[in-house]
């Protein structure tokens, strides 16, 4: 028999065990929830199944309809393109033909061609990985496709007419603020950053001269808390314009024959008036934009959509029209107010934004 004491001891040793299986079994519970948590998919970012499919294609079609009947309403308010009464003023120089040279030519094989718009020249580049993942994915595959830039190449223009009447047209815009806030940044911020990519030919070409016309005697720079310095690239040379000085030149400046295609008008560049898109993709709703045109295309097993995290700063816009006065922001959106109504977007945002006298 078992005296008290030792039985006593006993009990005290089978606790201390009890508790330390406990313990295990909650630690490893969690160490199994917090990997779970790490490898499981972001809902965000799985390709959705068939129901959900079939919700998203149904929603994204109406929302498209929507889109291209603003942009047709619109051209024929102003008596634009296609829609141009002879008889009648129109309150908007446009261009009587497409620019060809904007339009991707995607041909395949068994006869069915697609036709892309440039997507990095009309949107700005946070699209680029779109073009990348579905335009040179059919160059690098095997089923016949070509690349070819419309325009550029040896292609005849009658082809060209013929490719816009017959093929599938898609354009991608976004806000035009946020467009021309992009292109300032990657092209005239920094000529000392990004050369290979252009940034000193599009100082001399432009940014010197805004400069030379635009900047005040008794200038001063931008306050920190008004620019975004990128980590890892050098600082400016302190000679490109800011983002004020830019506005200025935009809103004094005939875009149609002196812009570059980074900043003109999406009217005039992608000529929605002339060009009966079949689909039109926003950067706000890009995902879904970029699911719903593969279904739509039948080319699901063709063309495998990435998406990537983008680093760039959600807040820039809120920084860099801080430069701005309210009188600066209006005379810019009546600068782009034609592209405002096409795709249905408000500047009201962004007059809270202004903050200099």
């Amino acid at each position: 028999m078992l005296n008290k004491k030792t039985l006593h001891i006993m009990l005290r040793n089978y606790k201390r065990i009890i508790v330390q299986i406990l313990k295990y079994v909650i630690a490893c519970g969690s160490i199994f929830c917090i990997v779970k948590s790490l490898l499981v998919e972001n809902e965000n970012n799985k390709i959705p199944k068939f129901n959900d499919l079939e919700n998203l294609m149904i929603k994204t079609e109406m929302e498209n309809s929507k889109r291209l009947l603003t942009v047709r309403n619109t051209c024929q308010k102003y008596n634009l393109g296609v829609y141009k009464d002879p008889s009648k003023p129109s309150a908007f120089k446009h261009p009587p033909t497409p620019q060809y040279s904007v339009f991707y030519i995607v041909s395949r094989q068994y006869n069915v061609d697609l036709q892309f718009m440039s997507l990095n020249e009309c949107a700005g580049g946070r699209v680029k990985q779109w073009k990348r993942a579905d335009i040179d994915h059919r160059q690098k595959s095997n089923t016949g496709t070509r690349v070819s830039r419309g325009g550029r190449d040896e292609t005849k223009p009658a082809k060209l007419m013929q490719a816009l009447r017959t093929t599938k047209k898609l354009l991608v815009v976004r806000h035009p603020f946020e467009r021309l806030l992009s292109a300032y940044r990657d092209k005239l911020e920094n000529s000392v950053a990004g050369r290979e990519h252009g940034t000193l030919h599009f100082y001399r070409k432009y940014g010197s001269k805004i400069v030379e016309k635009y900047r005040e005697t008794n200038f001063t720079p931008p306050e920190e808390y008004l620019v975004i310095r990128r980590k890892d690239v050098p600082l400016p040379a302190g000679i490109e314009p800011t983002f004020r000085e830019f506005v200025q030149y935009l809103i004094h400046t005939d875009l149609a024959n002196y812009g570059d295609d980074h900043w003109i008008p999406y009217y005039l560049y992608c000529t929605p008036c002339l060009v009966d898109y079949d689909i039109i993709a926003k950067i706000e709703t890009l995902r879904l934009d970029q699911i719903y045109t593969i279904h739509k295309l039948h080319l699901q097993d063709t063309i495998k959509p990435r998406w990537r995290h983008n680093s760039g700063y959600e807040n820039a816009s809120k920084i860099y029209f801080g430069q701005l006065n309210k009188d600066l922001i209006q005379k810019l959106y009546e600068k782009f107010q034609l592209d405002f109504e096409l795709f249905d977007y408000s500047p009201d945002d962004y007059y809270q934004y202004a903050t200099a006298s």
